[in-house]
């Protein structure tokens, strides 16, 4: 599978982020096979049309649509560049860790790292113009970079994160804190390092050394879920994956996924997706060759 990396030096100096417009940019292009970057993506079309295939959903590109890809997660574009106005952000968690002094970031804002939700936004015009002009502000300074250009980039960026962040959860009636109990990003960071190792709520309590009444009532205030649901949907969406884009049998993929044997895979995906593990796989693989 392809990765895409992020290119630090692009201006001839360190910048870990890049803005452009996608009309600007002669060198565009969307990738349709499944392929993965080491670096956060938003996708802002003003205006479009296609398709992305996101963690598990396929995602129609529309006016005012955006998409928040996280590191590492697997994705592909159906989309004619000619057809498309909008933006296209890019940047690596230092940029904005660093600068906070917060390597949680990420992990407050709920429309990363979700494996309940679609990473899918559609914003109304007034909300679209507020998104456009603080981008616009940012492309102009990296274009007129001068020496204190980061300490007016990165507040900017930070207001647009946040803005929808709250955009986001409303949507999806999820809590919009990004500065509530530092467990809960710490258990969204324990997720995604160790889902294919730990699938149980004991696993998670004793990483993060609290009992499993203070981790379900953080998880039920931030995500609306238990959290033993939030780790089962995360694990589900590992196995979609897998049967996505391997070619790994179901007895390999339990084993990959430290499922005690396949049939305990075989029973866990059937339970929360509705169908078996072999249906899955033949569906999608029917449906992108349609």
């Amino acid at each position: 599978m392809r990765e895409f990396h992020f290119i630090k030096e692009k201006y001839g100096f360190e910048l870990l982020m890049d803005l452009h417009k996608f009309e600007d940019n002669d060198n565009v292009f969307f990738e349709p096979k499944p392929h993965i970057t080491n670096f956060f993506e938003i996708f802002i079309f003003e205006e479009g049309t296609g398709k992305i295939e996101l963690n598990g959903h396929r995602l129609q590109v529309g006016n005012r649509s955006l998409f928040f890809t996280s590191p590492y997660q697997k994705k592909s574009c159906h989309i004619n560049p000619k057809e498309i106005k909008g933006f296209h952000l890019v940047f690596q968690n230092d940029f904005l860790a660093d600068f906070f002094e917060d390597k949680l970031f990420v992990y407050r804002l709920q429309y990363f790292y979700n494996a309940l939700h679609p990473q899918y936004l559609q914003l109304s015009q007034r909300e679209y113009l507020l998104i456009e002009t603080l981008f616009n502000e940012i492309i102009t300074e990296i274009q007129h970079f001068q020496k204190d250009s980061l300490h007016l980039i990165r507040p900017i960026l930070y207001f647009a994160l946040s803005k929808l962040n709250r955009l986001y959860s409303a949507v999806y009636k999820l809590s919009p804190e990004t500065h509530s109990d530092s467990d809960i990003y710490r258990f969204k960071e324990a997720l995604e390092i160790h889902i294919r190792e730990f699938h149980f709520v004991d696993n998670y309590c004793n990483l993060l050394n609290i009992n499993r009444h203070q981790l379900n009532k953080i998880t039920k205030a931030h995500f609306g879920h238990t959290s033993k649901k939030v780790i089962q949907f995360r694990l589900l969406k590992e196995v979609e994956m897998e049967l996505r884009y391997s070619d790994q049998t179901v007895a390999e993929i339990a084993h990959k996924l430290h499922f005690s044997d396949p049939n305990n895979l075989t029973r866990f995906f059937t339970r929360l997706s509705g169908k078996s593990p072999k249906l899955y796989r033949f569906n999608y693989q029917n449906d992108r060759n349609s």
